[in-house]
């Protein structure tokens, strides 16, 4: 099998993983069990393609692949889904459910994305290319999803106006109720946090092997992770009830204001993004 086939079966498997951690972590904050389900459905597949490759490494070497690093993490992926098949039927601790797949998918995505495995410089660049467009691809549906959450709030801070102000036109009905808006307003939220999150982590991935460790110094993935780090608290605080919820919707448009001058200033400064552009 070539290298480049290769690569895109190994991509293959980790956009299912990164759904199926993306499932895990919905149903954490909004406990859907549909969702739950098709995150473990996809969990199971992503364990069969796994055993499979394992299978077929141990039968063309002989041996287990754990004698390099890269081989390390790929097994210790491989198990850490086994161990997440087993708690999730056994248990019903979703947070530690998700921990260990966000762990395994940062595995999984460092052997993917290994030049060191591949034996051609086309198939090494090919992969470096994938890897920055699967990046670059998701921090900017992140952005939409951060957008589209920063509307409904928006629009939820519009709609309470209007009950205060009893305005009961033609547009106060064109809107959603308030209950509606504040879970759209949640949804979106979550799906820019998982997406950033795993952009951040594949990025990271992409930086560390074009410029080495200074990528932590990074103006851009500095930034980026306050911005995650500012939207997972959202989530929380959001999903606690810990404040107002026209409060809650005034900081999520703030939010995607620190979002956009992240996207927008920071770049300019950022040496990881200049190699990019």
């Amino acid at each position: 099998m070539s290298d480049i086939v290769m690569i895109r079966l190994h991509e293959a498997i980790l956009f299912i993983y990164m759904l199926s951690v993306a499932c895990y972590f919905f149903d954490f904050v909004e406990k859907n069990n549909r969702v739950k389900k098709t995150g473990f459905m996809m969990l199971v597949g992503v364990f069969m393609m796994q055993t499979l490759l394992v299978g077929q490494f141990i039968v063309n070497t002989g041996r287990f692949p754990v004698q390099t690093i890269s081989e390390g993490f790929y097994f210790f992926t491989w198990l850490i889904i086994l161990i997440s098949i087993i708690l999730s039927v056994s248990t019903r601790s979703e947070l530690i459910t998700f921990m260990m797949n966000l762990i395994g998918f940062t595995f999984m995505a460092i052997h993917t994305f290994q030049p060191l495995q591949y034996n051609s410089d086309t198939a090494v660049s090919h992969m470096m290319n994938e890897l920055l467009m699967i990046h670059v691809t998701l921090a900017i549906t992140a952005y939409v999803m951060f957008l589209i959450a920063a509307l409904h709030a928006l629009l939820y801070l519009i709609q309470m106006n209007n009950l205060k102000k009893k305005k009961f036109n033609q547009k106060f009905f064109r809107i959603n109720d308030l209950a509606s808006i504040g879970k759209f307003v949640s949804i979106f939220s979550i799906a820019g946090f998982v997406l950033l999150l795993i952009s951040l982590i594949l990025g990271v991935q992409w930086g560390l092997i074009l410029i080495g460790g200074s990528i932590w110094a990074d103006s851009k993935v500095i930034g980026s992770m306050i911005v995650l780090f500012i939207y997972g608290a959202f989530i929380f605080v959001f999903n606690q009830k810990r404040l107002k919820v026209n409060i809650l919707m005034e900081i999520n448009i703030i939010l995607f204001l620190i979002c956009m001058i992240n996207y927008l200033l920071l770049s300019r400064y950022s040496e990881f993004h200049q190699l990019i552009n």
